[in-house]
């Protein structure tokens, strides 16, 4: 027997009133679907989900020579997280007691990235405007420099993400950034 020790921060925060839909169809974010073909002979179907392109930043602080990521929660880590635990395996959703929980279960530490989801608004653009809004530093689009496109999702999406280097110091602060208000994102 295994037991899961769960350590927690005494400010920790937990999520109340935690209801979860399992077939949603009027997201703006993703377009859930079934996929059937034939290949050769054989019937395949698939599962897939289509969702926006993102961009991502490396973004590196040339005073304080080091990288800055972003701290935010997501729930589906959060969702998986939890139910991997000895205690929830084999339940089914509304028989977890998700409010005893810490939100820090879903927390990751990421780079600065974001959806393109701005018709006519170039991926540096997104890009120039999530390092503002999440991390409070104004980048010259010039600046912020390509890497490489590649697939993320690649057996559910295949959604594109471009990978962007961009350098940042003090004078480019603008804001404690932060993310909109349902992201609470931590630097």
């Amino acid at each position: 027997i295994t037991k899961t020790i769960i350590r927690m921060a005494e400010s920790e925060e937990f999520p109340t009133e935690v209801e979860i839909s399992e077939n949603i169809h009027d997201s703006q974010y993703i377009r859930p679907m079934r996929m059937k073909f034939k290949r050769g002979d054989k019937l395949i179907k698939w599962d897939l989900i289509l969702r926006h392109d993102s961009v991502a930043c490396l973004l590196y602080h040339k005073q304080k020579q080091l990288l800055l990521f972003v701290k935010q929660f997501r729930p589906a880590v959060y969702i998986t997280r939890v139910r991997m635990l000895d205690e929830n395996v084999n339940k089914k959703w509304n028989e977890i007691n998700w409010s005893k929980y810490p939100i820090s279960m879903g927390e990751t530490i990421e780079l600065c990235a974001g959806l393109v989801d701005k018709p006519n608004v170039s991926k540096r653009k997104h890009m120039q405007e999530e390092i503002l809004e999440e991390c409070g530093y104004n980048v010259n689009e010039a600046e912020i420099q390509s890497i490489k496109t590649f697939v993320t999702g690649v057996g559910t999406s295949g959604a594109l993400q471009e990978l962007f280097y961009a350098e940042i110091d003090e004078t480019m602060k603008v804001s404690e950034g932060g993310g909109v208000d349902s992201e609470k994102i931590n630097k």
